[in-house]
């Protein structure tokens, strides 16, 4: 049974419980309820208390499953405020109770938000099928090329390199997240880095396992990554 909740933003309910008294609550005075609502205040939402909000949803979902449906009053919620969208999108991703979809969730999303940030911010700054590094070079391949043998895979130093198998008519056919996090020399010498840590999804969700798995795991397919992270889960 799927469980239902509702986000309503930049209201607040006065007769609602604090998302952070959480763990005051009284279960037992509830029991013949049939929503539980909650005030949310963004303004109070830093890392501390975001992880402590977490694990009292995931508990009460654990415990009470699909017994209520869940009502957040999102109160200073900034549209234009990643972490804000991000907090939404925890949420959203708290309330996907199969393993796999919510990794899948994650995936797509941290996927999404990366490619907006490269062709949005114009990172790489293409132009005319070249990347700002290799401007005054001949060649056309950045990033996607990579050391690679029939039997030892891309370890392979002394072989040249090739160009990833997965790049189709110039577009990644791997929605490869660790590709996707990767920034070069000449992106790091301008100060653009993503990491791990910075990424609230991953960085809540993923074991230190899982995080080196999504940060390593270049020139491979998604569905290859999402089966290593449900290995390591």
């Amino acid at each position: 049974m799927s469980l239902k909740y509702n986000i309503v933003y930049n209201k607040c309910n006065q007769s609602a419980i604090s998302i952070l008294d959480i763990n005051k609550v009284n279960w037992k005075e509830l029991q013949e309820e049939k929503y539980l609502n909650f005030n949310i205040d963004l303004m109070d939402m830093n890392k501390k208390n975001l992880r402590k909000v977490i694990k009292a949803i995931e508990k009460i979902l654990k415990k009470y499953t699909s017994k209520y449906e869940y009502n957040f009053y999102i109160s200073n919620f900034n549209e234009n405020n990643q972490n804000h969208k991000d907090f939404i999108k925890i949420i959203e991703t708290l309330f996907l109770k199969d393993i796999r979809d919510r990794y899948n969730f994650i995936y797509d999303e941290v996927c999404k938000f990366l490619d907006n940030e490269f062709i949005s911010k114009d990172l790489c700054q293409f132009r005319n099928n070249k990347c700002g590094e290799k401007e005054n070079l001949s060649s056309e391949v950045g990033c996607c090329r990579h050391y690679k043998n029939k039997l030892i895979g891309p370890i392979g130093l002394k072989n040249p390199l090739i160009v990833c198998e997965y790049l189709k008519n110039k577009r990644c056919s791997a929605k490869c997240i660790s590709c996707k996090l990767y920034t070069c020399d000449y992106l790091r010498r301008k100060g653009i880095q993503f990491k791990i840590k910075n990424i609230v999804l991953l960085d809540i969700f993923f074991n230190p396992i899982q995080k080196f798995i999504i940060k390593y795991s270049v020139f491979t397919p998604k569905e290859e990554i999402i089966r290593k992270l449900l290995l390591f889960k």
